[in-house]
């Protein structure tokens, strides 16, 4: 169930739930934000779960995006994805070089944060904002659905890490009320996480027979609707950006030639970084002279 998501309905159809495991989906999204601390890291990764889940309520070429600001507002953290279950996601420049040295993500969110999001398709958009009163990534994006959507949902992850660096497993559900259904029931969903974690996090062992006998028995009549599957993806690349390199002004350069330092170019959509040894700037300014 690496990077999977199963989707079902609980509770006689009352309930929506989708199971995620993004465990290799968050691991090389953090290997591209090196320079991040663990605070910065943990909000990102668990940013990053929260969103690969939503992938699965939009349709067609619907988009959706999110922008969260914290109690330091040049501190941010962007994730985007799709339909088709690609997501991105980075910490910003401000916020990986902050000095600050945050004990807990409940401190980096401050009293100040923030939820922008942006869903969209071809032909039009529409964008919510809400604060983060809870200082919890889960619960906050749970308050931004019932804030800008009116509708009751519960938002759960857990993010087992290996270190500073390495996630050993990344797991979370995401539960909505259909309509007329009793808000009490996403209590019992709640109360139930941590005894369908084994579905989450040894998923290998278990076929959609036994994931479906694990649901009925903790979530009454239940019933598997489908799977999607979630994946980094950014239309970034090296030759992108080699051919963005031929803008930069040939004395700066030469100056980087002089210095010996590799240009590093880095996505602002995904934070991928690029290098470009002295052999590819002879290369362009090769071509620049010619």
């Amino acid at each position: 169930m690496q990077n999977r998501i199963i989707k079902a309905l609980i509770f006689n159809k009352q309930v929506r739930l989708y199971l995620l495991n993004n465990t290799h989906l968050l691991n090389e999204i953090l290997h591209m934000n090196q320079g991040s601390n663990i605070i910065s890291k943990e909000a990102l990764a668990n940013s990053i779960s929260v969103m690969s889940m939503l992938s699965a309520t939009l349709k067609g070429n619907q988009r959706l995006s999110a922008a969260l600001s914290f109690d330091q507002p040049k501190s941010k953290i962007f994730v985007d994805t799709d339909a088709h279950g690609n997501v991105r996601g980075y910490a910003n420049d401000f916020l990986l070089s902050s000095s600050k040295n945050y004990s807990t993500v409940k401190e980096l969110i401050g009293l100040k944060g923030s939820i922008r999001m942006i869903k969209a398709n071809d032909f039009n958009q529409f964008t919510g904002i809400t604060d983060m009163p809870y200082q919890d990534l889960d619960r906050d994006f749970s308050h931004y659905f019932k804030q800008s959507d009116q509708t009751e949902t519960l938002i759960k992850t857990t993010i087992h890490w290996q270190g500073n660096k390495e996630i050993k497993n990344s797991y979370g559900i995401y539960a909505q009320l259909l309509p007329q259904s009793p808000t009490h029931l996403l209590n019992k969903v709640e109360e139930h996480f941590q005894s369908i974690q084994c579905v989450l996090n040894e998923p290998k062992t278990l076929i959609n027979s036994e994931i479906f006998s694990l649901l009925n028995q903790y979530f009454g009549e239940g019933e598997i609707i489908g799977e999607s599957n979630v994946q980094f993806f950014c239309g970034c690349s090296k030759e992108m950006f080699f051919g963005l390199l031929h803008s930069v002004d040939a004395a700066e350069l030469k100056g980087y030639l002089h210095s010996r330092d590799p240009i590093i170019s880095t996505c602002n959509r995904c934070g991928r970084n690029y290098s470009f040894n002295e052999e590819e700037i002879k290369l362009i300014l090769g071509e620049l002279n010619g």
